[in-house]
C-alpha cells in the first residue's frame, strides 16, 4: 500500500510568494478577530449557541459565496479550462466534518469550560510540531532539522507568552479539561492532514470543497444549541447579530484563506501561523486599553515566536524547496474562490 500523500502547490513565482505572504498575514488577523468577537458573544449566550452560531452562519456564508460565484461564472466566459473536482465519499466527508468542525468545536469548548482558556491554549500551541511529525510519518518523508528547530522555537515563544497567565488557572475539572484540549489539538491536526490528502492536486475554488464539510459538521452543534435553548439558556438579540457578523464577515474569509494555505503551503505551515494569534490579540487588546501591556517574558515569547515563524517561512520560499515542489508537476491552473 502506498503512503498517503499530502501534496502542496508550488510557490515558485514572485506572485505566488507575495500572495502566500499576504494570505498568511490575513489569516492571522482574521483568527485574532474571531477570539475577540467570540469572547463577546459568550456574554449573551451559552457555549452551545455560540458554537452552533459561528459554524452555522459560516456555512450559510459559504453557501452564499458559492451561489454568487456560480452565478458570476454563468455571466462571463471562463479564463481557463474548467476544473473537475473529486466528490467526497461519505466516509471522507464524515471524518472531515467531525474532526474539523463538530469534534474540534465541542472538545475545545469543553476544555475551556473545565480548565479555563489558558491551559487549553498552551496545549493547542503544540499543534504545529504534532502536525509536522504526523505529516512526516504519513508521507514517509524526513523532517528537515532546521524546520523542526524553527518550529520548536516558535512553540517555545508561544509557551513563554502563555505561561504568565497560568496563575490561578487551576480548575476543579482540570484533568478533563486537559484531556479535552489534547483531543481538540489532535482533532484539528488530523483534519488539516486529511483535508490536504483528499484534496491533493485540486486546483479549483475552495468554497465548494469546504461548504459540505461545515454544513454537515454544524448539524450536531445545532442540536446542542437547540437543547441548550430549550433548557432555558439565554439568547440575546445582540448576540445573534454578533454571531451573524462573526460567521459571515470573519469566519468565511478566514476559512477560505486557511484552506487555500493548507493546499498551498501544507498543514504544518498553516498550523504554525496559529501561534501568532495570541500575541496579536494581546497586543491589540493592550493598544485599546482592554488589557495590560505584555510583560518582559511575554515580549520575549513574541520575539521567539516571530523568529521561528519567519525562519520557517523563509525556508518555505527557499529556491531548493521551490524546485522540489515543481518536480512531477505538468500543469498549473490559478486558484479561484
Amino acid at each position: 500500500m502506498s503512503a498517503p500523500r499530502v501534496a502542496t502547490r508550488s510557490v515558485s513565482s514572485s506572485t505566488d510568494r507575495v500572495r502566500l505572504a499576504l494570505e498568511s498575514l490575513a489569516l492571522v488577523v482574521l483568527l485574532a478577530a474571531t477570539w475577540v468577537v467570540a469572547g463577546y458573544t459568550l456574554e449573551g449566550a451559552g457555549v452551545g449557541v455560540v458554537s452552533a452560531g459561528r459554524t452555522g452562519f459560516a456555512a450559510l456564508g459559504l453557501l452564499l459565496l458559492a451561489l454568487l460565484s456560480h452565478g458570476g461564472g454563468r455571466r462571463s466566459a471562463p479564463t481557463h479550462p474548467p476544473v473537475s473536482a473529486r466528490r467526497y465519499t461519505w466516509w471522507q466527508l464524515g471524518v472531515l466534518a467531525f474532526t474539523g468542525v463538530a469534534g474540534y468545536t465541542m472538545l475545545s469548548t469543553i476544555a475551556i469550560a473545565f480548565a479555563g482558556p489558558t491551559i487549553p491554549s498552551l496545549i493547542l500551541a503544540l499543534s504545529p510540531v504534532v502536525v509536522l511529525l504526523l505529516e512526516s510519518l504519513l508521507t514517509r518523508a524526513r523532517v528537515r532539522p532546521l524546520v523542526l528547530v524553527a518550529t520548536v522555537i516558535a512553540i517555545a515563544g508561544a509557551v513563554l507568552y502563555i505561561v504568565p497567565r497560568l496563575r490561578g488557572a487551576a480548575e476543579p475539572g482540570l484533568v478533563w479539561g486537559v484531556l479535552a484540549a489534547v483531543g481538540a489539538m489532535l482533532s484539528m491536526a488530523v483534519y488539516g492532514l486529511y483535508f490536504a490528502h483528499v484534496n491533493r492536486g485540486y486546483r479549483g475554488p475552495m468554497t465548494p470543497r469546504i461548504l459540505p464539510v461545515f454544513t454537515l459538521g454544524s448539524m450536531p452543534l445545532v442540536v446542542w444549541a437547540a437543547a441548550e435553548v430549550s433548557g432555558g439558556g439565554p439568547v440575546a438579540l445582540v448576540t445573534l447579530i454578533a454571531l451573524l457578523v462573526l460567521g459571515l464577515g470573519i469566519y468565511v474569509p478566514a476559512y477560505v484563506v486557511q484552506h487555500r494555505i493548507i493546499l498551498t503551503a501544507g498543514p504544518a505551515y498553516a498550523a504554525l501561523l496559529g501561534l501568532a494569534v495570541p500575541p496579536v490579540v494581546g497586543v491589540a487588546s493592550a493598544a485599546v486599553g482592554l488589557s495590560p501591556l505584555p510583560g518582559p517574558m511575554q515580549a520575549g515569547g513574541i520575539v521567539l515566536t516571530l523568529a521561528g515563524m519567519l525562519a520557517v517561512i523563509r525556508m518555505k520560499f527557499h529556491p531548493s524547496n521551490v524546485a522540489g515542489s515543481e518536480r512531477g508537476r505538468n500543469t498549473r491552473r490559478p486558484v479561484r474562490f
